[in-house]
Order: C-alpha cells, then structure tokens, then sequence
C-alpha cells in the first residue's frame, strides 16, 4: 500500500509539472522576449485567488489598448484606454455595467468631466476648451441641457437657464466688471426684457414686443432722477415721465 501511495504522489508531481510547463509553454508562445529582457504580448490578465480575471491589460482587434478592473462578479468597473480620436479616458462604471463617471482628455488636449444618472444618462459635464473657456453644463433626465456656467475667452461669466427644447431663456453675465446684466428671452431665443446695472450709465429695465422693440424703458437717471419712456411698434413717444 505504501509504494502505491509513493506511485501515486510521483504521479501527482509529475502530472503537477507538466501542468507548469504547459502553462509556461502557453505564456512564452504568446509572448515575444526580447535581448534586453523585455516580454511583449498582446495581452494580460490578472486573475484573484479564485481564478476570476480581475484585470486585464490589452490591445483590441482596433489597435486601442486598454486596461479594465472587474469586480467579484466579472463586471467592468474601471477602464482606462484611448479614444479612436486620439484621446484618452478614465471610464467608472456601476455595478449594473452603466457608466458613471467619466474623466478624458480629448484628442485636441481638452480635458472633461462626464457624470452620469442611475441609468446611465449624462447630467452633467466640466469642460476647458482649446481657448481656455471653462464650463459647467447641467442636463435633464433627457440629456437636455438645461443650465450652464461658463467664463469666456475674453474673461466674461455668464449663466444661461434653458427650456426643455435647449432654448436660452434666461441669461445673466458681467461684462468687463463694468456692465452687470439679466436678460429673459422667449421660446425662440428673442430677448424681451433686459435689466442692467452699469458703472459707465444708470441702471435700466427694458421691456420689449414679440419683434423685439423696445416699448418700455425705466432708468435712473443721474442725480437719482427716475425715468420712463413708453413707446409705440414704430418707436414714436407715446408717454414719458417726469
């Protein structure tokens, strides 16, 4: 009974050692080691202690490498990798497989920020353009946009708030710290009424009709006098005050 114990435990070895070497086999016949010892391959995988692939660095059948993470129940969570463009991103994924999260930098080198809703719908976005321009734009659960923070290349902030059709409807900015102004358009994107403050002229409220002229304008004018002009489609006075 003992040497059949033996026999099997030199069987085990053996058969333990030929698993090794076929796996090494396999490793080296998809891998290419060079002179200076570096190994090239196509891909890798890492895999836990339960033999799961956790993850994985390779280079699709479209030449873009990637590097994923997976999670205990093999979804991608996390991939790295570059865009068909020419750019790079950092994918976050939940653990239904819907994105989350995505950090990139776009083949022109602007970088940005995607956030997604529970069921992968983009909400939101952080933006610098080529000019420098930073931006925050908010979505709907359309992916409408429907609000935006922004600074111009020339340094002017400004807030819009649009309709669920992707109209401005309201528009407030600060020009050149000298012009503070809050302007309300209609569904199609025409102003109707401005109220400005202004360091170089007094402040204002303009109201104007469905073509845009203006029919009502109050200032304050200097020495703290208040005015109002109202006027008819053809810009004729119709009534003034004082």
């Amino acid at each position: 009974m003992l040497a059949i114990n033996n026999i099997e435990l030199k069987l085990t070895r053996l058969f333990v050692a030929v698993s090794l070497a076929v796996t090494a086999l396999v490793v080296l016949a998809a891998c290419t080691a060079t002179d200076d010892g570096t190994i090239s391959a196509e891909r890798f995988i890492l895999k836990d202690a339960q033999g799961q692939p956790r993850a994985e660095l390779g280079v699709g059948t479209d030449g873009i490498p990637t590097l994923s993470f997976y999670d205990n129940g093999q979804q991608l969570r996390l991939q790295l990798g570059e865009s068909p463009d020419g750019g790079i991103g950092l994918h976050m994924f939940d653990a239904d497989g819907r994105p989350r999260a995505n950090v990139s930098l776009r083949s022109g080198s602007d970088p940005s920020i995607e956030l997604f809703d529970s069921n992968g719908r983009k909400r939101a976005t952080i933006d610098v353009s080529g000019d420098g321009s930073p931006s925050l734009v908010l979505m709907d659960s359309s992916g409408i946009a429907r609000a935006s923070l922004a600074i111009s290349s020339q340094g002017v902030p400004g807030l819009n708030i649009l309709d669920s059709q992707g109209n401005v409807r309201i528009d407030l900015r600060v020009w050149d710290d000298e012009v503070a102004a809050l302007i309300l358009s209609d569904s199609s994107g025409e102003p109707h009424a401005a109220l400005a403050a202004s360091d170089i002229g007094p402040p204002s409220l303009v109201l104007a009709d469905e073509q845009t002229r203006s029919r009502v304008d109050l200032r304050v004018l200097n020495g703290g006098v208040p005015n109002l002009v109202l006027t008819d489609y053809q810009g004729n006075v119709l009534f003034t005050a004082p």
